[in-house]
């Protein structure tokens, strides 16, 4: 049973699977951890399924709900999200198409581009204009005839991003009125709330996101709030793109700082790894049903920026994606998954993803009624996947109807051998994959060779030896849990908002008085999201303060801290220096004549989590002797059949691929060549051939 301060519930819902953990809420202790299948029409079912599993043993009064969700960044990848309308200042709805001047790809020709969330006929321009002071110079005309036809286009949601309305919010207010009294159930988000920065492409894009996203999370998350409530749960807290975690109704209003909210949580619990095993450098690889990300752990914290590009890769192919312009961790994230559907294009050529198979009709060899070839099929064809690793019930495998599947849609169209077929799949997720830790990496100037990898998700541990091989890591690791990885880390968030204020003037001349007023504006704003977070008084929040500067004439800034809220604020010359000192940390020189510029500050609100769990990834003694389970049958790439050992890894010890490793509702896939390790904490090594 769990202690007195009842239980604390992780839930991640990702395309196919929904893994839940359960922990004693007084000790931190792991009392149960499984899989459901994820319910595509709606989500939350696939939560409710889980409260009424675990209250057939425990009490759910008094419980903490924690998830993380992955119902907008699905609503994105897939293009389920509303359909959705523009409202611009006259002369600029074009800026979501001319969005900057760099290019995903300089040199190519044949560059191409993510479309715009909002088609150009349901973009609608507006006569007015703020100045960048917040002075008006034009008062909005034509409300009412612009409200008239937004309800003609029949939109369900509309994304207003007005000429500077950072510095004066007055003109958008007045649109979002306009737009209620003819539109009430319209889902309205205005740029100056989601996003108040510089930058009109930036701001205009992290809006569209927020609304076009909006309806489907905002409904996911009222439902939520509702049945937690009937289950008598405490608090329910939803994983923020940020690392930190937030009430529903935050999270309805700002669903577009939820978009990284499943690899967010996942990232939390690879920090925890880092921290708790001594493995300060990770690339912490995910691959769930639907998609896969990728992030960097350096020094036992997780990589932040301020802006993110969703969807950025699609078939391994960098189309720019959609620009978030808010605090989150520095993930990539593909529509790569377990079920992503592999077709023959026109050309006859092979793709696979990114749309999903999901958990209804899931991939053929679920037995749910899916006909399309996926990954797990691929799978599922070669032996990499059997029917053990299903025992617990909630799949009815079948390895023929996966075989039907990829041989109908893939593999007699192409004049190939199912096998070929299945292993040219897998291939091509692979590649898509680790493109996507170089993006990760090499992009962001690091060496994949300097880092492990740490793989989790439920299809992450088979593809991750294939994967790190690819791109060159010596040694990867798979941690305990790992396919309920995300919904462990969902538990160790703590409530967090990042606000911020554009103020673009050179730092020489900044009135501190301003510094100031800014920063009591940006906490009465903290202020007001922490009083809708149940039981945020019991707590004193963390209000840390930062300011973003930059040398005159660039364009990108590095963040300097200010102090927290009961400090002192520095003078400017004390910023100017420690700002001098990060660039030289930074770029390893220092422009000693140009002027620093201040672009934005910054507040960063926490509340400390009142419980805490135990650390769960200890990395025990190797030692002992592996128990081998069986031996399975597995073709080869040359269409002959191998028996594999299948290792189970509770007696520890070590094993030489090829091989499978059953664990915790994921299967590792051991190639030849490569070695792993067990380890009595439940985590396994695999070392790549050569590798000291």
């Amino acid at each position: 049973m769990a202690g007195q301060h009842g239980l604390m519930i992780g839930v991640d819902v990702g395309g196919t699977f929904t893994d839940a953990v359960v922990i004693d809420g007084s000790g931190g202790k792991l009392l149960d951890a499984f899989k459901l299948p994820s319910t595509g029409d709606d989500p939350s079912k696939g939560i409710r399924a889980v409260l009424e599993r675990i209250a057939k043993s425990e009490t759910l009064d008094g419980a903490q709900l924690f998830h993380g969700t992955t119902v907008g960044t699905n609503a994105l990848i897939e293009r389920k999200g509303a359909s959705l309308a523009l409202v611009s200042t006259a002369g600029f709805s074009d800026v979501v198409e001319l969005r900057r001047q760099d290019r995903p790809t300089l040199y190519d020709l044949d560059v191409r581009v993510s479309e715009p969330l909002a088609d150009r006929d349901r973009r609608f321009e507006l006569e007015e204009r703020m100045g960048p002071d917040g002075l008006v110079l034009r008062q909005p005309a034509n409300l009412d005839e612009l409200a008239a036809r937004l309800k003609e286009s029949g939109v369900e949601a509309v994304a207003v991003t007005l000429l500077h309305a950072y510095a004066n919010g007055a003109h958008e207010r007045a649109v979002r009125d306009a737009i209620a009294a003819v539109l009430p159930d319209a889902y309205v988000t205005l740029s100056h709330e989601v996003c108040p920065e510089l930058g009109e492409y930036e701001r205009a894009s992290t809006t569209m996101v927020n609304a076009y996203i909006g309806p489907p999370v905002s409904r996911y998350m009222h439902r939520l709030a509702d049945f937690a409530k009937e289950a008598s749960i405490d608090t329910v807290r939803i994983v923020k793109s940020n690392g930190g975690v937030t009430a529903p109704e935050n999270a309805a209003t700002y669903p577009a700082h939820l978009i990284e909210s499943g690899p967010a949580a996942g990232m939390i619990a690879a920090a925890a790894f880092a921290q708790s095993t001594g493995q300060p450098d990770l690339i912490a690889f995910d691959m769930g049903g639907t998609t896969a990300k990728a992030g960097v752990i350096l020094a036992g914290e997780p990589r932040t920026t301020n802006e993110f590009r969703a969807d950025r890769l699609i078939e391994g192919r960098d189309f720019g994606g959609y620009l978030i312009r808010s605090a989150v961790l520095d993930i990539v994230e593909i529509g790569a998954g377990g079920g992503s559907i592999a077709r023959l294009d026109e050309a006859g050529a092979l793709k696979v993803g990114p749309t999903s198979a999901g958990a209804y009709p899931g991939p053929a060899c679920y037995s749910r009624g899916g006909t399309l070839p996926t990954v797990t099929d691929a799978h599922a064809v070669i032996g990499s996947l059997s029917q053990h690793v299903f025992e617990d019930g909630v799949v009815r495998f079948s390895r023929d109807l996966a075989v039907e599947a990829i041989s109908q849609h893939i593999a007699k169209p192409l004049g190939w051998s199912v096998g070929r077929a299945a292993y040219a799949i897998i291939d091509l997720a692979i590649a898509h994959m680790a493109d996507m830790v170089r993006l990760a990496t090499v992009r962001r100037g690091l060496d994949p060779r300097d880092f492990s990898m740490l793989a989790s998700g439920g299809a992450g541990p088979l593809h991750a030896a294939a994967v790190g091989a690819e791109v060159g890591v010596s040694r990867t690791i798979i941690p305990p849990l790992p396919g309920m990885f995300s919904a462990l880390g969902a538990t160790l968030g703590e409530v967090r908002h990042d606000l911020s204020q554009a103020t673009l003037q050179l730092l020489a001349g900044v009135d501190p008085a301003l510094l100031d007023v800014t920063f009591e504006l940006l906490q009465d704003r903290a202020k007001a999201l922490l009083d809708r977070e149940a039981g945020h008084g019991r707590r004193e929040p963390k209000l840390a303060r930062f300011a973003d500067l930059r040398f005159a004439g660039q364009l990108f800034e590095l963040s300097v801290p200010l102090g927290h809220a009961d400090e002192a604020l520095p003078n400017r010359g004390e910023i100017e220096r420690d700002f001098r000192e990060v660039y030289r940390v930074e770029f390893g020189f220092d422009l000693e004549r140009s002027e620093v510029q201040l672009v934005r500050l910054r507040l960063v609100a926490t509340l400390p989590r009142e419980t805490r769990t135990e650390v769960l990834f200890q990395l025990h003694d190797a030692s002992g002797t592996p128990r081998e389970l069986r031996l399975q049958p597995l073709l080869d790439r040359n269409g002959s059949e191998l028996m594999v050992p299948v290792f189970s890894i509770e007696d520890g010890g070590n094993v030489q691929g090829p091989a499978l490793i059953e664990l915790a509702g994921s299967t590792v896939w051991l190639h030849k060549g490569q070695s792993a390790s067990f380890y009595q904490g439940g985590a396994v090594e695999i070392i790549q051939a050569g590798a000291k």
